[in-house]
């Protein structure tokens, strides 16, 4: 795709390339110009100097004068480029060094389910980028905003950058020949160029370039090596006049494979290595017999270390908050500190009124965002180190039981970080069924870092039995509900068919960057939320509203779940933001087991409003409100029958 932007030769910029689209010269200065090359249709490059203007016409520097560069129109083209390959090749990382835009990128499969677009410059010029999806075929669909797409078809671009993996070379030139048979420009970049050579892999890069018939670049995406070779290479892509190989690429996939391996025999040589202490921690991570306990270790260490991360932070800032903040407000604020700007800004202690300078920051900044970053910190290095897929595949057979395969794990451990990308991590999974599954285990099975903050926090103070009872009830029916719809809906489960990568070592930079994009987001969609939430309860209590809903609530609030009547607002604040309604169950003072009730029925009963709305988008409203009865009932039936339990 390309967009045009018409000026004259003059006013082009040096160092920027454009093409000729029109000479208003005289005849005869028209027959000098062309005696030159510089005729319709060719592509000149601007030089250093005002007067005369210099420009580079096929490798030869001409020298034109003001007025007659005046004359010439010319555009400048804006090119496009796709950024294809297989999943988990390291496309989004190039993506995001290439644009400055910042995306999360992790070592397994999926991390892209969307359209990324950016722009770059490479030597002066613009290029848009398309960022798709990782796909194994040409010919694959990808379930985009609901709607299936041939991205390859549908979307307008001039070239394409094709990212492989150079230490799984062999593989991924299946689809490197099925890009080549669009007859489309091609740029083939071997990410992960390192990690081939530590395994005693070796690629002539020049011989793979010829055979092949398109220029391949050597690359690492962590470190940036191989992008200023990308600069050049689309660059000269521009005036080439034939940009496209040459290869005959056959119909047939056994035909393929027959190039492939000849391609391979002549491009690569492997240097024999004895298996690593990685290679064997493959085996075991998969195997049941040794991967469960393994997968049992991981899961309580995380569960731990993310608890004495959060609550170290808290510890650390809690008195500068209670020492020094908070009197300077009441200071700052002493005037009007029992009027009604007052109770809104500063509360009064939580007795009625929640104050947005007071509960409301420290909600969000303090009790909250700590165990925020733990999670995401935990989770990047679990994903960059590639034990996420072999999670997923450990978890295949168990997964089966309940209607999902394997892949279905990871949106799930997803919705333990945010419910948001977990739902629309759900494209990945295949057919409709299992979608609506994995969403109803979502919901119920993975209460996200947020609400999981909160009610470690409500509850550490008695015990980690109260805390065991919470998410245990929540397992319990996070596996009743995929049961259910396991059973009622119609259709098998596909068997599990996903690519295993590497070991990796995390690397500090991108995993801090991961983990700053997350917190961005964190700050920018909650903390606004939070205050908008407390705000909310306030006016509530201050027009009367919530003694009118605590009134007519009262009955299946008090009855059915045994908590006060008090607490009907919370339960409406939930949609909006489900972790501050569980926050504002601490100034209740209620009992453990009475709390244990309500987290459970607040974890349930709703989504919070931002995921409602992406699984409006991604699943319509049928399948939506599907799952949200379901979740509803559940948390109803689970709440009673944890209230005669306990209390």
């Amino acid at each position: 795709m390309q967009k045009e932007n018409f000026r004259t030769l003059h006013q082009l910029k040096p160092g920027n390339t454009a093409q000729i689209r029109e000479i208003q010269t005289d005849a005869k200065m028209a027959e000098k110009l062309a005696a030159m090359g510089l005729v319709r249709g060719q592509f000149v490059t601007r030089q250093k100097g005002s007067s005369p203007v210099v420009v580079n016409v096929s490798g030869t520097e001409v020298a034109i004068g003001r007025e007659t560069a005046k004359k010439i129109l010319v555009t400048s083209k804006k090119n496009t480029f796709l950024l294809a390959g297989n999943p988990n090749v390291g496309k989004s990382l190039i993506f995001s060094r290439l644009t400055g835009i910042g995306i999360i990128s992790s070592n397994f499969p999926g991390t892209t389910v969307g359209l990324n677009y950016g722009q770059t410059q490479f030597n002066g010029e613009s290029y848009d980028i398309i960022d798709i999806p990782g796909l194994y075929r040409l010919e694959e669909e990808w379930l985009i905003e609901g709607k299936k797409r041939n991205l390859f078809k549908e979307l307008e671009y001039d070239f394409i950058v094709c990212v492989s993996d150079a230490s799984h070379l062999e593989r991924n030139l299946y689809f490197v020949l099925e890009i080549l048979s669009l007859k489309k420009p091609v740029i083939l970049m071997l990410n992960k160029f390192d990690e081939a050579q530590r395994k005693g892999i070796h690629i002539d890069v020049k011989a793979l370039s010829k055979m092949l018939g398109i220029p391949v670049i050597p690359t690492v995406a962590t470190t940036g090596e191989g992008l200023k070779d990308l600069a050049e290479e689309a660059s000269l892509l521009a005036n080439r006049t034939e940009t496209r190989s040459q290869l005959v690429v056959p119909a047939s996939a056994e035909e393929k494979w027959n190039i492939i391996g000849r391609i391979i025999q002549k491009v690569q040589t492997v240097k024999h290595k004895h298996a690593t202490f990685w290679e064997k921690l493959q085996g075991w991570a998969t195997t049941p017999a040794t991967g469960l306990p393994i997968a049992f270790l991981v899961l309580i260490a995380s569960f731990f270390l993310v608890r004495f991360v959060g609550e170290s932070i808290i510890d650390f800032v809690d008195p500068f908050y209670e020492d020094y903040y908070v009197p300077f407000l009441e200071n700052l604020f002493g005037p009007w500190k029992d009027n009604i700007l007052g109770l809104l800004l500063l509360g009064d202690g939580g007795e009625h009124y929640f104050g947005l300078l007071t509960d409301g920051l420290k909600i969000a900044l303090v009790d909250v965002m700590s165990y925020v970053l733990a999670f995401y910190a935990l989770l990047g290095f679990l994903g960059d180190l590639g034990y996420l897929p072999r999670l997923a595949v450990l978890l295949d057979g168990i997964l089966h039981k309940i209607g999902l395969h394997g892949y279905g794990s990871l949106p799930i451990m997803l919705g333990f970080g945010c419910k948001v990308p977990a739902v629309m991590g759900i494209r990945v999974l295949e057919t409709r069924r299992e979608r609506i599954i994995a969403l109803a285990l979502i919901l119920v099975l993975a209460p996200c870092i947020s609400q999981t903050a909160m009610i470690i926090s409500i509850l550490s103070p008695y015990g980690l039995k109260y805390m065991l009872i919470v998410f245990g009830a929540l397992f319990i029916n996070g596996v009743l509900a995929g049961t259910i719809l396991n059973k009622l809906m119609k259709g098998e489960t596909p068997e599990l068919f996903m690519e295993i990568p590497s070991w990796q070592i995390p690397q500090l930079r991108p995993l801090a960057r991961k983990l700053w994009i997350r917190m961005k987001e964190y700050l920018c969609d909650a903390l606004p939320l939070i205050l908008i939430g407390i705000l909310f309860v306030d006016l509530m209590q201050m027009s009367g509203v919530t003694d009118f809903v605590t009134k007519i609530s009262r009955w299946p609030v008090e009855k059915l779940l045994g908590l006060p009547g008090e607490t009907t607002p919370l339960l409406i604040l939930g949609f909006l933001r489900k972790d501050v309604s569980i926050a504002l169950l601490d100034p209740f003072h209620l009992a453990p087991q009475a709390l244990v009730v309500a987290c459970v029925f607040m974890s349930m009963y709703l989504p919070c409003v931002a995921t409602f709305f992406v699984m409006l988008r991604e699943s319509g409203w049928k399948d939506t409100f599907k799952v949200v009865a379901l979740t509803l009932t559940l948390a109803f039936l689970s709440a009673g029958v944890l209230r005669l339990c306990l209390m």
